[in-house]
């Protein structure tokens, strides 16, 4: 052991400076390899500039680097020639329709400031004019003739000129218009200009490029291209409208009638600009957005910072002079009291509006699991891409139930627009995205299950293919007996296509049997113990129905694959139900609907004379014995019933139960049973 103080060892320590990291060395003692070192950072040493820049080069080698410029070289290229590209097809755009709408502009102007002008007086007509005059003034006498109409002056013959208000007014609205159009197409040419010096010299991602084409768009920005970007089309609405006025004004100098349709045209088109301006500023969902709007927003954006801004000094200030009189009474305590309040509003309400562009973040973020739906509904149902909808089934998982239903429910209604309903339920191996989606609705708690969800699941059970030989695979029946584990009428209506399955078929048509007979068996036994149903008749069905499904994996206890321990566990788990079963018969709670417990029993009878074949041993004398009353028993209130095709259905069940109890009693002794019997109950198809 060392004899070395703590002092020493710390003067030894060559990391005493407190900028410096390098580790201490321990030598081993003697009994280790006297080769090795141990090396430990000292913990109470940071890191210096140089030991941080060699850890950052041994994290991040060249490779790493020049990939990762590389990449941003490219990510800022792209976004700088979508952005020239876009900005130039604008410019184009808006340059043809300024010239078209200036061309249209020059010839009303042409005909419009001859209003503002005075018609040229003809000599001649003066003349004539005068001689009218004096012949109008003769006064004629017996002695002479005599006329007392002067000759006309000089401003009589050429009176002073004042343009109509109107001719002024259009003339002014007219060439307003012509200037603003003429002025938005010179700037969208000098745009033009700009954007095309400013890819010029600037080509691939070397790093050269990058910087030169950095600065370049950090110009852009800095000089605000983007802010003229946004007037020029500004400018051309307001040439619009100024045209628009002035011909309204023109119209009503000339004729009532037609002055009153345009301006109703005209109305119009105000109307619908001014709503489509306002609407993006107010619902952030509209997509009317425009130049026009933004700029309204920026406008309302700023006003509404001053008015808050001013309101919150008054408050404060009112605040800062009367909170020393807040703990006081009376009317100055009251004014006191009242300012708080008034500025503890103010100040939580002081909040600003996010940016034009933020408010849509926003939005996209409350409502991403829908905005995520849809996307991956439109890859979809605007391909109808095969490989599309299975990769369909993987994005789903990731999404919240209630919007990989909504995806789901798009799908299927665009596929029954274009094939129909039934194509559509099994084309494009469409089942097993119904399967998916009903795994998707599973993984919802019991507790959350509403009745959207429930009307959810009852669609997709609806949207599965036609019952045929194949239809229930191992994942289905497994989703179905799941789904049946519950009380709510999708599990009613699950455990009711199990059931219907297995009396259809007889076996299980799974890929693995015995991890069918599992599934089925868990399901039964639970459903056996909580059958549900809002009436007797229907819980005494359901209950039933699960004993009848415990017989069918009791029958499949010799099918291949099975081990010894799972057929011994099939075996106890019936012999469990049988006993609870026997119970249950022996007493009076199926007794009031004795029909449904008559189609139980014809259903379940020639199923124990089959498993009494297989296995003796699970169907005791006392459950045939308890069988035996319960037909009797059924008989009895048989009599007692009214006729009709009730009667007579029920009288038809007793009477086959009746031969197939016969049967079962002389299985059971060992005696033997009339094959035709016996099949002919197998292949019956109960509906209920």
């Amino acid at each position: 052991m060392s004899s070395e103080s703590p002092a020493s060892s710390e003067q030894a320590t060559p990391a005493a400076d407190a900028g410096s990291s390098h580790p201490v060395r321990l030598e081993t003692s003697d009994s280790m390899n006297s080769d090795t070192t141990l090396c430990i950072d000292d913990v109470w040493t940071l890191p210096g500039p140089d030991d941080l820049r060699e850890t950052l080069a041994e994290r991040y080698n060249e490779a790493d680097k020049s990939h990762a410029w590389a990449h941003s070289a490219e990510l800022v290229k792209t976004y700088n020639d979508e952005l020239v590209d876009r900005w130039k097809e604008e410019m184009d755009t808006l340059l043809v329709y300024a010239g078209l709408f200036s061309a249209v502009l020059t010839a009303f102007n042409v005909q419009s400031y001859q209003l503002l002008q005075p018609q040229p007086t003809d000599p001649t007509l003066a003349v004539l004019q005068q001689i009218s005059a004096q012949l109008t003034s003769f006064s004629v006498n017996p002695s002479f003739l005599n006329s007392t109409q002067p000759a006309l002056s000089e401003d009589e013959v050429n009176p002073p000129f004042r343009a109509p208000a109107s001719a002024v007014w259009i003339n002014t609205l007219w060439f307003s218009s012509l200037v603003c159009s003429l002025a938005s197409a010179s700037i969208a040419l000098m745009v033009k200009q700009w954007l095309h010096e400013l890819s010029v010299g600037v080509s691939g991602t070397s790093r050269e490029s990058a910087r030169i084409r950095q600065y370049r768009v950090n110009s852009l920005r800095q000089w605000r291209v983007g802010g003229i970007v946004i007037v020029i089309p500004i400018l051309l609405q307001l040439a619009l409208v100024l045209f628009l006025v002035g011909l309204v004004i023109l119209l009503w100098t000339l004729h009532g009638t037609v002055a009153a349709v345009a301006s109703g045209l005209v109305g119009t088109l105000f109307v619908f600009l001014a709503v489509t301006t306002l609407l993006p500023v107010l619902r952030v969902d509209c997509c009317y957005r425009s130049p026009q709007a933004i700029g309204i927003f920026i406008a309302f954006r700023g006003v509404r910072r001053a008015i808050r801004q001013f309101i919150f000094s008054i408050v404060q200030n009112a605040w800062n002079l009367t909170k020393q009189w807040r703990r006081t009474g009376g009317l100055v305590g009251s004014l006191a009291d009242f300012s708080w309040r008034m500025y503890a509003v103010v100040s939580v309400a002081k909040k600003e509006l996010p940016s034009w562009y933020g408010r849509e973040q926003l939005e996209v973020a409350k409502a991403t699991p829908a905005l995520e739906g849809d996307l991956v509904a439109m890859a979809y149902t605007t391909t109808f891409d095969a490989g599309c909808l299975d990769k369909t089934r993987l994005l789903l998982v990731d999404l919240p139930w209630k919007q990989a239903m909504a995806c789901y429910d798009k799908i299927f209604a665009a596929r029954v627009r274009v094939w129909g309903e039934q194509v559509s339920r099994v084309q494009d191996m469409f089942p097993q995205h119904t399967y998916d989606m009903l795994r998707i609705m599973l993984t919802v708690g019991r507790t959350e299950r509403d009745h959207c969800w429930e009307d959810g699941v009852m669609a997709l059970l609806g949207r599965l293919p036609p019952q045929r030989d194949d239809v229930f695979d191992n994942n289905g029946l497994k989703l179905m007996c799941i789904l049946a584990m519950d009380n709510n009428p999708p599990a009613d209506t699950a455990f009711l296509q199990v059931v219907m399955h297995l009396r259809k078929q007889g076996v299980l048509q799974t890929e693995s049997t015995s991890s069918g007979i599992r599934t089925v068996m868990v399901m039964a036994e639970w459903r056996a113990r909580n059958p549900g149903g809002s009436d007797p008749s229907t819980t005494l069905r359901h209950y039933l129905q699960s004993v009848e499904l415990i017989i069918h994996c009791a029958l499949r206890q010799t099918t291949p694959g099975l081990s010894p321990e799972e057929r011994a566990a099939i075996r106890t788990r019936t012999q469990s139900a049988f006993a609870s079963f026997r119970d249950f018969l022996r007493t009076s709670l199926w007794r009031e609907p004795s029909l449904y417990i008559c189609l139980g029993l014809s259903n379940m009878v020639p199923l124990l004379v089959e498993l009494v074949q297989q296995d003796r041993e699970l169907v005791t004398d006392e459950l045939v014995e308890v069988l035996s009353s319960v037909w009797l028993a059924v008989q009895e209130d048989e009599l007692g019933m009214a006729g009709g095709n009730r009667l007579r259905r029920l009288h038809a069940y007793v009477e086959w139960t009746g031969e197939v109890l016969e049967a079962l009693k002389a299985a059971v002794s060992g005696k033997p049973v009339n094959p035709s019997t016996s099949h002919a109950f197998v292949l019956l198809n109960h509906s209920d």
